[in-house]
């Protein structure tokens, strides 16, 4: 429960100034309402230690799941769902979370569905979970679908720990390059360019980048805090404009390793989701029309978008997937089979299974695949630095014997 103060007329215009306590705005008013009073200003109170820990406490993948899991355990128990919000709110950790499922369950209780409510809070509650909740209440398989929601969410995170875990090394490899470029920078080129310039010798190009490098970060360091930042504002504005973000997600698809990471990930989860959806009984244009908003890349929510409405002209699930550039011929064949044999639900959720084996196996050696390229990168930042530190030095050298 929250404090709020607030302001408001009763019924014979007295100004009334006086706190209560509720679990949401909406509550207070409501309060108000049946007080008949007309409020006029309403204000959260909250003492700031506890404030700060509210804008820092984040929600991890792992408080979502065990939440899920939770409703899911108590929706099976057939408890309603204002009690099941109101126990799992009480028995999270994060307060964010709580307080976010007090604002649920005050929605649900006046009248709104569980994924309506859902739908407000979208900084914690994604596509994923609004749209596969929302099919769960269409066909009365909220627990079902929650207990799966919950697996989803766990596989989520395991991924992104191992890729954390898989990267680990080339993260230290190009932070180390940094700071020996910042080192390089600071203390070794300058004296280079200070000894340089006593002879009229001129200097190669590698080196002249580098005296140029660092006359920049020496005397202009402040133009270029400038233009980092100018250019990480001017990206967010590009990805936030549609056609920025298609070109940022064209883009993604095809990325060195994690491109074809991405697209195997997508594959899964696309596969695991319509499966779960025809199983559970939805028509196939409202499974695809749930499955497009899950897919977290406009380019294949698009792909997914063009099937659906090739199967409202009359074709099969099949037959676009096959003309898409970005669904392999194994999921298409799978597809083709499962319409034939009537087993789709069965079918795709083997291809759901064999692309999570396909990701295992990429990540696991998802440091040997980035091992090539990282050499590289080394070796083009060792040879830049080598001539431009010595190529100066063999030509005052050969100045010396002349």
């Amino acid at each position: 429960m929250t404090k709020y103060s607030y302001k408001a007329r009763d019924g014979q215009g007295r100004l009334i100034e006086e706190e209560l306590e509720a679990t949401s705005r909406l509550e207070v008013e409501d309060k108000l309402r049946h007080l008949e009073y007309i409020p006029i200003q309403i204000n959260e109170l909250r003492d700031r230690k506890k404030k700060i820990v509210l804008l820092k406490k984040k929600i991890k993948l792992t408080d979502m799941a065990l939440m899920f899991r939770q409703m899911a355990t108590m929706i099976n128990a057939y408890l309603p769902i204002v009690a099941t919000l109101t126990i799992v709110a009480k028995q999270t950790a994060n307060p964010t979370l709580e307080e976010s499922l007090n604002h649920i369950r005050y929605r649900v209780e006046a009248g709104s569905s569980l994924s309506e409510a859902l739908a407000e809070f979208p900084d914690i509650f994604t596509q994923l979970h609004i749209h596969m909740i929302k099919v769960a209440e269409e066909a009365g398989l909220l627990g079902t679908i929650l207990d799966r929601l919950s697996l989803i969410v766990e596989h989520e995170q395991e991924t992104r720990d191992r890729i954390k875990s898989a990267t680990r090394y080339p993260k230290i490899v190009v932070f180390g390059l940094g700071v020996a470029f910042v080192i390089l920078m600071s203390f070794v080129v300058p004296r280079f360019a200070g000894i340089y310039s006593k002879f009229k010798v001129d200097l190669p190009l590698p080196t002249r980048v580098m005296v140029g490098m660092n006359n920049i970060f020496q005397h202009f360091w402040w133009a270029v805090i400038i233009a980092g930042i100018l250019a990480f504002l001017g990206i967010r504005y590009i990805l936030s404009t549609s056609e920025g973000r298609l070109r940022w997600d064209t883009l993604r698809l095809r990325f060195y390793v994690f491109g074809p990471l991405m697209l195997k990930i997508s594959m899964s989860r696309f596969s695991r989701i319509l499966s779960m959806m025809i199983r559970s009984g939805v028509p196939i244009v409202q499974a695809l029309q749930n499955v497009g908003a899950t897919m977290e890349n406009v380019v294949l929510e698009g792909t997914v978008k063009l099937i659906e409405e090739a199967i409202i002209e009359g074709k099969s699930l099949a037959e676009p997937m096959a003309v898409s550039r970005y669904f392999p011929d194994m999921v298409v064949q799978m597809v083709s089979v499962g319409e034939q044999t009537g087993q789709l639900d069965e079918l795709l959720e083997k291809t759901a299974d064999y692309y999570d084996r396909e990701v295992d196996y990429t990540i696991q050696h998802l440091a040997a695949l980035l091992e090539p390229l990282l050499l590289l990168g080394l070796a083009v930042v060792v040879l830049f630095f080598a001539l431009a530190i010595f190529l100066p030095m063999w030509d005052v050298m050969s100045l010396f014997h002349h």
